[in-house]
């Protein structure tokens, strides 16, 4: 029955049926707009990917604050109970492994392969952005060395970074930026550096690299610090740390100097590191 102030499937203070959800709020109505839209193109192209679902976008949203009233908007999407980076950080450098690797770097998979099915370079995928719903063992997960838990529930959030592909970046996470927007972006024209599939595909890497070896690749090092070695002549990423040899090969050819060279998303989706150990069912 319907109980005025208490929420459908609470009525019997069983808190199981109850939806939890997030409500971004924003007085910048054109950004979250733009994340609205975005929900609404990767969530009905030809792949769905992972992502929270989105629930309703509001304009105008009243408030008892007069100074508030109406001046903001409000983005309803489905909430997460933690994100991986608050899990790693749990783990006290205790990386991801088994199962529990392989649903991450799978959704992740999953996420990009919906984004560039819909034209859209993402931009901005990291741990941050990629929370786990419907599931309240955080200290088991916590404690479980092994992934033989599995982490069924990860899914991404945050698209108000998400370009069309062929146009230009709006903002940036340098942990998640690849070589060369760096260089665009130290050299003064980073607003201009033109989005292709690789930008997604080098994060993607990155991601990976910091799920497996517990630790992010640029760790303890200051955003400008990060954006200046990206940029040196020397760089190259050194993936030796990652314990599993397929997924080193992975993450190796995420994360190629030459933006030509980084798989596309289906051969991501394809390598032997998802093949041979199973994931579960992938749509291609």
């Amino acid at each position: 029955p319907n109980i005025p102030d208490i929420p459908a499937g609470f009525d019997n203070g069983d808190a199981s049926g109850v939806k939890q959800l997030t409500i971004k709020l924003s007085p910048d109505f054109e950004r979250l707009r733009l994340e609205d839209s975005n929900y609404n193109k990767v969530q009905s192209g030809l792949f769905m990917g992972r992502f929270v679902k989105k629930m309703d976008y509001i304009t105008g949203v009243p408030s008892n604050n007069r100074a508030l009233n109406g001046k903001v908007s409000a983005l309803v999407i489905e909430a997460g109970q933690y994100d991986l980076k608050a899990l790693l950080a749990a783990r006290k450098g205790q990386p991801l492994r088994g199962r529990a690797l392989r649903d991450a770097a799978a959704s992740a998979g999953q996420c990009i392969q919906a984004v560039h099915s819909s034209n859209l370079v993402w931009t901005d995928l990291k741990t941050e952005n990629f929370v786990v719903v419907n599931n309240d063992n955080f200290n088991q997960e916590v404690m479980d060395t092994k992934g033989s838990m599995g982490l069924p529930g990860v899914k991404g959030i945050d698209l108000e970074s998400v370009i069309a592909k062929g146009g230009n970046p709006i903002d940036y996470s340098p942990e998640a930026c690849p070589p060369e927007f760096a260089k665009a972006f130290m050299a003064g024209y980073g607003e201009d550096f033109v989005l292709e599939y690789s930008y997604d595909i080098w994060s993607l890497g990155m991601m990976l690299y910091e799920l497996s070896t517990g630790k992010p690749y640029f760790e303890k090092k200051s955003p400008n610090i990060v954006t200046k070695l990206l940029c040196e002549d020397t760089f190259g990423a050194d993936v030796s740390a990652v314990p599993d040899a397929k997924l080193r090969d992975l993450i190796a050819k995420c994360l190629s100097l030459d933006p030509r060279k980084r798989p596309d998303i289906t051969g991501f989706l394809l390598h032997p590191y998802f093949l041979t150990t199973g994931i579960g069912p992938i749509s291609f």
